[in-house]
C-alpha cells in the first residue's frame, strides 16, 4: 500500500507517566546529535525537488477548479498534494488538500477513499487533533468492512492501535494490535513496511504494558525484519532501532535504551520530509529521556535540535511556497 506513514505508532511515543525514575546517568551513554541541523546535497535536494513538484501541482490544481481536468485527474492532484504538503510539514495544507480529495473519492474506488481517510487520521495525529483522528480511522474501517477487504481492514486495525498507544489507552491498543500482527505479521506479499509496522505497534503496547518478555523479541524481530528488507544502512532503519530502544526504556533497561536510542536517532538525522518529522518526534523523546538519566547538558543540546527545526515547520507553514494554492480556496 502505498501510504505516506506505515501507522500511528511514530507519534504515540510518549513516556508512561511515572514509569521512568531519574538520576540513572551512570546506566546510560552521553552521545548527543549537535544542535545544528544536518546539511547535506541530498537533503537540500529532496526539499528542492518537492517545492517544486508542490507549486507544479498548486498551479494545475487552480486550473482544475476551472474545470480544465476531469474528475481523476483532480483526485490525483490532491491527494499528491496532501502527501507533499504533509511531507514538508504543511499540515492545514495538507488537510485542506486531503479534504478535496474525499469527496471527490466517495462515488469512487473505495479502497482508494478508505487509504485517503486513513492518510488523513494520521496527519490529524501529526496535528494533535486524536478525536478527530479517531473518527477518521474509524471510518476508513467501516469503509473496508463494507467492501471485504481483510488486509485494509488489518492495516486500520493497527492504525487503531496506534491512536490508543498515543493516548496512553494500551490494553485498547492490545486488542487491536494483536488482531492486527495475527493477520499480517506472516504475509509475506505484504509490503515489508507494513509487516514492520505492525511488529512495532503491538511491541510498543506490550512493552508499556510491562509484557517485556513478548513485547522486547517483537520489536527485535522488527528490527531484523528492516534490515533484512532495506539493508543495515539506510536512515529508515534508525526508526526501527529508535523504537527499540524506547521499549527497553519502559522496561527498565537503561543501559540498552541509551545505546539503541542514542544509534537510532543519530541514523534518523539525515532524512527530510516525513522522515525528518520522525526523527524530530523522536529527538523530543531521547532528549526526555536524556533529562530523566541526569544528562542535562546532552538533553539541552537534543532539544535545540528539535527547537530550530520547529521554527523552521512554523515559519515555512505559515508564510512558506505556496501561497497560490490557498487562492483555490481550499477548505
Amino acid at each position: 500500500m502505498n501510504r505516506f506513514l506505515t501507522g500511528l505508532l511514530m507519534f504515540a511515543l510518549t513516556v508512561l507517566p511515572g514509569t521512568i525514575a531519574s538520576g540513572q546517568s551512570n546506566a546510560v551513554g552521553t552521545l548527543v546529535q549537535s544542535s545544528a541541523p544536518p546539511q547535506s546535497t541530498t537533503v537540500e535536494s529532496d526539499n528542492s525537488e518537492s517545492l517544486r513538484q508542490i507549486a507544479e501541482l498548486e498551479a494545475e490544481a487552480r486550473s482544475s477548479e476551472h474545470g480544465q481536468a476531469d474528475r481523476n485527474r483532480r483526485i490525483a492532484i490532491y491527494v499528491h498534494l496532501g502527501n507533499l504538503y504533509a511531507n514538508a510539514g504543511m499540515y492545514l495544507k495538507a488537510e485542506g488538500a486531503m479534504h478535496r480529495a474525499i469527496p471527490l473519492l466517495k462515488n469512487g474506488p473505495q479502497d482508494e477513499l478508505a487509504l485517503e481517510l486513513g492518510q488523513l487520521g494520521v496527519l490529524h495525529v501529526q496535528m494533535k487533533n486524536i478525536d478527530q483522528a479517531h473518527r477518521d480511522e474509524m471510518q476508513a474501517l467501516r469503509v473496508r468492512e463494507a467492501i471485504g477487504d481483510p488486509i485494509g481492514i488489518a492495516l486500520t486495525w493497527n492504525d487503531i492501535a496506534g491512536l490508543y498507544d498515543e493516548e496512553h489507552k494500551f490494553r485498547k491498543a492490545l486488542d487491536y494490535g494483536q488482531k492486527a500482527y495475527a493477520a499480517l505479521a506472516n504475509r509475506t506479499e505484504l509490503e515489508p513496511d507494513d509487516r514492520i509496522a505492525v511488529r512495532q505497534t503491538l511491541g510498543y503496547a506490550l512493552a508499556a504494558t510491562r509484557h517485556c518478555d513478548v513485547g522486547i523479541p517483537i520489536l527485535k524481530d522488527a528490527l531484523e525484519l528492516s534490515i533484512s528488507s532495506f539493508g543495515p544502512e539506510i536512515p529508515k532503519l534508525g526508526y526501527a532501532e529508535y523504537v527499540l530502544g524506547f521499549g527497553y526504556w519502559h522496561c527498565g533497561e537503561w543501559g540498552r535504551a541509551a545505546d539503541w536510542l542514542e544509534r537510532g536517532t543519530t541514523r534518523m538525522k539525515a532524512d527530510f520530509g516525513w522522515n525528518r518529522s520522525l526523527y524530530l518526534n523522536a529527538m523530543r523523546q531521547y532528549a526526555r529521556f536524556l533529562r530523566e538519566s541526569g544528562q542535562l547538558e546532552a538533553a539541552v543540546n537534543a532539544e535545540a535540535v528539535v527547537n530550530q527545526a520547529d521554527a523552521v515547520v512554523d515559519a515555512r507553514t505559515l508564510t512558506g511556497m505556496t501561497e497560490g494554492f490557498r487562492s483555490a480556496s481550499v477548505k
